[in-house]
């Protein structure tokens, strides 16, 4: 996973596009690059770390005054020698590309080199947009948000160029004038650009299946593949900002509604006896951040006051994209610290997005016990995940997959017997998910969740 974002303005194009790669960073905290081009020449800065890191101010400074194209990314990928934006230099073109997506490839290869390795075929005989349709024509597995600057050294021109499979698994979003075009994986970066001063005529989500292009002849969009949408769920329960919009659907208020949706389908007023109001000896906390929203949707269903009692290191990165055991239960001892007043002598619900392998929860939860909690409750916004995602390792390690075809409560049960620190663990329905994310079942992956591949429909 990673945040990709380009920018086409004839004016302080390097700063707009820092600012709003800053907007994506989230999705990816590996590695971050950009490509800068004007009408004679296409440059690359890229390399390992934060965005801060690598480009920073710097980046302002050293673009060239002519530039007017960027394209960049945040990305979760630590390979140091192949750090997106790729490019491929031909006889008449140079472009530079990156994109958040799988496009089936070999192992060795990037996802960028795998797409450019396809265009590059189709661009014999023809120019950039027939061969890039021909690209997206040829690849029915893959799935992309995909961000291009293409430098034409035959018309001396460059071209921004933005791309979504038919399927939309990832988001993209697009705010656009008469004369700018600004794209970025979700739509808060754009929302804090409109809040610095930046105007635009038109935003919304990029169709699935179009793309949208712009240089000094305009702008122009085509709907190359008809849409088929599959959006990816875990973006609504995880990846997203919580400021985001996706497909009309908030980020925030989904995450909500998954706490309620908790709260009403394991009966928690009940159970936690909380019928007449506040209990003094519950402590129902988030872990943040994807957990926070989600609390507060639990605390609303129960009719109590949510806490803070986990504070995260915010420097660590993204748990969840470390595949080694060892180091992902040590980043995790790292990345959390307990706040002892909330819990100490309390049980505790703590409300997170998902549980993967269970290394971080099992991680928490023992935290949380040294800090004097009596019991506590891991509760789940999304549902019980037994399948990896197309992109992820066929053989990646999931708590739950053991117990596939049995109920929720059956399942919650028999992943907390292997979570020692975790008396009880509570999933969603896949049912609550796509509900409570308000988008129609058949224009949403929940492939990880149920088995149901969008990419073997008819």
């Amino acid at each position: 996973m990673q945040g990709v974002m380009g920018v086409y303005a004839r004016e302080d194009v390097g700063r707009k596009s820092l600012y709003t790669l800053y907007g994506v960073q989230h999705r990816g905290q590996e590695s971050a690059g950009v490509a800068a081009a004007g009408d004679r020449s296409l440059r690359v800065w890229n390399g390992a770390g934060l965005v801060s890191r690598v480009l920073d101010e710097r980046f302002v400074s050293f673009s060239h005054p002519d530039d007017y194209v960027v394209v960049g990314s945040a990305s979760g990928e630590s390979v140091a020698t192949d750090i997106p934006p790729r490019v491929l230099d031909i006889e008449r073109y140079k472009i530079a590309l990156t994109l958040d997506g799988f496009i089936p490839k070999k192992l060795e290869q990037s996802n960028e080199k795998a797409f450019l390795d396809v265009l590059e075929t189709k661009l014999k005989g023809t120019s950039i947009i027939p061969a890039l349709r021909e690209t997206m024509w040829s690849l029915p597995t893959a799935y992309y948000s995909l961000l291009a600057v293409v430098l034409d050294k035959k018309e001396e021109r460059s071209t921004l160029i933005a791309a979504r499979d038919p399927r939309g698994v990832r988001p993209l979003h697009v705010a656009r004038s008469k004369t700018k075009l600004f794209v970025a994986s979700e739509s808060a970066p754009i929302d804090v650009l409109e809040g610095m001063g930046e105007a635009f005529d038109d935003r919304r989500d990029v169709v699935p299946g179009s793309m949208i292009y712009i240089n000094s002849e305009g702008i122009r969009e085509e709907q190359v593949i008809e849409p088929r949408p599959a959006h990816c769920a875990f973006e609504w329960v995880y990846f997203g900002r919580p400021d985001s919009v996706m497909e009309g659907k908030s980020v925030h208020v989904a995450r909500k509604n998954l706490g309620h949706a908790l709260v009403k389908t394991h009966e928690l007023v009940k159970q936690y006896g909380v019928e007449k109001g506040r209990r003094d000896d519950l402590a129902v906390i988030p872990v943040p951040d994807s957990g926070r929203s989600v609390c507060t949707g639990v605390a609303e269903g129960l009719n109590i006051q949510a806490d803070e009692g986990i504070i995260k290191n915010a420097y660590l990165g993204r748990t969840y994209l470390i595949y080694d055991p060892a180091f992902r239960k040590t980043a995790s001892d790292l990345k959390h610290n307990v706040i002892r007043a909330t819990v100490a002598g309390k049980k505790v619900a703590i409300c997170d997005d998902s549980i993967v392998r269970g290394t971080v929860s099992e991680s928490v939860a023992k935290s949380l016990r040294k800090a004097g909690a009596t019991e506590v409750d891991f509760l789940v916004s999304y549902a019980p995940i037994f399948y990896p995602c197309f992109s992820d390792p066929a053989d990646k390690p999931l708590a739950a997959k053991p117990f596939k075809g049995k109920s929720i409560e059956e399942i919650g049960c028999l992943v907390a017997e292997g979570l020692p620190s975790i008396d009880h663990v509570l999933y969603n329905t896949p049912e609550n998910v796509v509900d409570s994310i308000g988008l129609p079942l058949g224009k949403i992956c929940t492939f990880c969740i149920t088995g149901v591949d969008p990419f073997k429909k008819s």
